[in-house]
């Protein structure tokens, strides 16, 4: 819905992590760059473009559903924190980390945070299905 218009997925890392005690987890580190002239910012906001909260939530969602290979929808949302406003024109690459651990079947647990080099702007706890 959102990918290669609204934001382009430039890059993705992956580092896996299973021992005994815990369930495999993946964490991804996600290069993505912003379309500064996409034309939500017409309305959020002229002239001060700010990147909508659902809009940075979509993106999580949308790139777990790329690095799992199928479409994820969230089913729940925790601690979900919008730190710093996100203007495309002044940040338009940035970094999604996600860390993604395996649930009951079908299920996702996922901690994700974007940011570029100096700022954290988003982080959330989510379930995904």
């Amino acid at each position: 819905m959102l990918k290669n218009s609204f934001f382009r997925i430039q890059h993705i890392s992956e580092s896996t992590d299973t021992n005994e005690n815990n369930p495999h987890i993946t964490s991804y580190r996600i290069a993505v760059y912003l379309d500064p002239g996409h034309p939500i910012y017409g309305g959020h906001f002229p002239g001060n473009p700010v990147v909508p909260g659902v809009c940075q939530l979509r993106m999580v969602t949308e790139i777990v559903s790329e690095i799992t290979g199928g479409e994820r929808k969230l089913l729940e949302g925790d601690n979900i924190k919008f730190l710093s406003m996100i203007n495309p024109m002044e940040h338009p690459d940035l970094m999604v980390t996600c860390t993604v651990k395996e649930g009951t079947p079908g299920i996702l647990n996922v901690t994700a945070s974007i940011s570029d080099d100096d700022t954290i702007f988003f982080k959330c706890k989510s379930i995904l299905a």
